[in-house]
């Protein structure tokens, strides 16, 4: 056991997680979300979310003039976040395999940022022990991996703006580990800088307070440079463009109209009720879901040498993760989605404090090799389960596609409902689907009128399809 631990490499360990991860991405059909946005944006109707939707109204997306005709009536009747679904009508029309690649580069590119800035080390010092943490730390405590890293549209909202903002923050926190290196900032770095500001809501409050404090201190020590003020400029600028959309105040008085159960009733949304019902769904099973990351920062600070170089970069990274859960404490729909970001800026803090102690960790379980078999093979169970769980509904949606083909012509379609294995909920949670996943959104809804069976049956060129009542028990 010791020699296989020790001829393990991180690239190994990178690429076999790599390897299932693109597995889990093909697996992983075209669904939910992903129908309404690969139509053009119903600005002059209700949209392409909401039940009730004219379904004569809905033309496809063809072309990239299509795309950016139909973000314009997005932003202004729908929501700002404007970069994350170009991103989604552009691979719901082009095909899913072109997402199922690009997702896992992105994935990767996360990942290696992540490393890069919590340590400002380079990619010959990686090693298994920082390689291991990073995933496990994304796998085991990020809220719905699957909504928020393989479906198209969770992808695209979450793990890819996510990585636009980890990237924009990346030569601030290598100037700040090596404050005596130049370093050759490009100008498309202002593109991005605009694009991480126009990202997700939470990600790039937190994003942009964490690069204000960097240029606070930079201005501190008298080494603030052009590029940081610029950069920021962009990044406010960009999240000008996210909050100012006008279809942010529409979408919520569409929702309230139309789903008022869907979020916090209208009558008690921004009341104590609603910061209740936001800190039980939201708040506290993310923050709980994420505690295990303390554990390192909880140890570098408990051992009394402390570097202020260190601890103010981890508390940076530590204290924008909780700036995160409280920007959606005023949000009237608080989904543990939208955690995601949370989870990556304290994996960052968590990942500076395990550079500190790395010699202390590494001799704990080289002491304890039975220990590391063990979580190594929970884990391994663990992404195993998901595939299969997820091979499981791939089957029963291709046997759904076959009926529907043989009743194409039918002037109502009635389909079973998807089934998740016994005991999987049990033993992975979200990390794969889950009941309640597809109850919300995954699966079609009994109702004809559900905006789901309403696109799905435009897209597939059908009359009218709903899914049986599925009773649980």
């Amino acid at each position: 056991m010791k020699k296989f631990f020790g001829q393990l490499s991180w690239q190994i360990i990178f690429a076999a997680f790599l390897g299932i991860f693109f597995l889990r991405n093909l697996l992983m059909p075209i669904i939910a979300d992903d129908y309404a946005y690969a139509f053009i944006w119903d600005g002059d109707g209700l949209g392409n979310l909401l039940d009730g939707i004219d379904a004569n109204r809905l033309e496809r997306v063809e072309s990239f003039s299509d795309i950016l005709y139909s973000q314009w009536q997005h932003y202004f009747t729908w929501g700002g976040r404007t970069i994350a679904h170009i991103f989604v009508q552009f691979f719901v029309w082009q095909g899913k395999i072109f997402f199922d690649v690009a997702n896992v580069l992105v994935f990767a590119a996360l990942v290696l940022l992540i490393f890069k800035v919590g340590t400002g080390l380079t990619l010959r010092e990686m090693n298994k022990t920082y390689m291991a943490f990073i995933l496990a730390g994304i796998y085991f405590c990020a809220p719905s991996p699957i909504i928020t890293t393989v479906w198209l549209t969770g992808a695209c909202n979450y793990l890819w703006m996510c990585t636009l903002e980890i990237l924009f923050l990346l030569p601030f926190t290598l100037k700040y580990w090596q404050p005596k290196k130049q370093f050759l900032i490009p100008t498309s770095s202002f593109l991005i800088a605009l694009l991480a500001g126009w990202s997700i809501e939470p990600g790039a409050v937190a994003t942009i307070s964490v690069a204000s404090l960097f240029v606070i201190y930079f201005w501190w020590k008298k080494n603030l440079e052009s590029w940081m003020k610029v950069g920021l400029l962009f990044a406010v600028i960009g999240f000008a463009f996210l909050m100012l959309s006008p279809g942010n105040i529409h979408r919520l008085e569409l929702t309230n109209l139309y789903e008022p159960d869907d979020i916090v009733p209208p009558d008690a949304q921004f009341t104590p009720q609603m910061f209740l019902t936001n800190f039980v769904i939201g708040f506290l099973p993310i923050f709980l879901r994420e505690a295990i990351l303390f554990l390192p920062i909880i140890i570098y600070f408990a051992r009394g040498k402390i570097s202020p170089v260190v601890a103010r970069f981890i508390l940076t990274f530590a204290g924008a993760s909780i700036l995160v859960l409280l920007v959606m404490m005023f949000s009237p729909e608080f989904p543990e989605r939208a955690g995601f970001p949370s989870t990556i800026f304290l994996l960052i803090g968590s990942l500076a404090s395990l550079k500190e102690i790395l010699p202390s960790v590494e001799n704990f379980f080289r002491r304890r090799l039975k220990l590391v078999a063990v979580f190594a093979a929970i884990w391994s169970l663990s992404l195993l389960g998901c595939l299969g769980v997820e091979y499981n509904l791939h089957c029963q949606l291709q046997a759904r596609d076959e009926f529907i083909a043989a009743h194409k012509n039918d002037d109502l379609i009635t389909v079973k409902p998807l089934d998740i294995p016994d005991l999987s909920e049990t033993f992975l949670g979200t990390r794969t689907w889950d009941d309640m996943t597809l109850w919300w959104g995954g699966d079609l809804e009994p109702d004809p009128k559900g905006d789901r069976d309403i696109t799905f049956a435009r897209y597939h060129g059908l009359k009218k399809i709903v899914v049986e009542e599925k009773v649980f028990e």
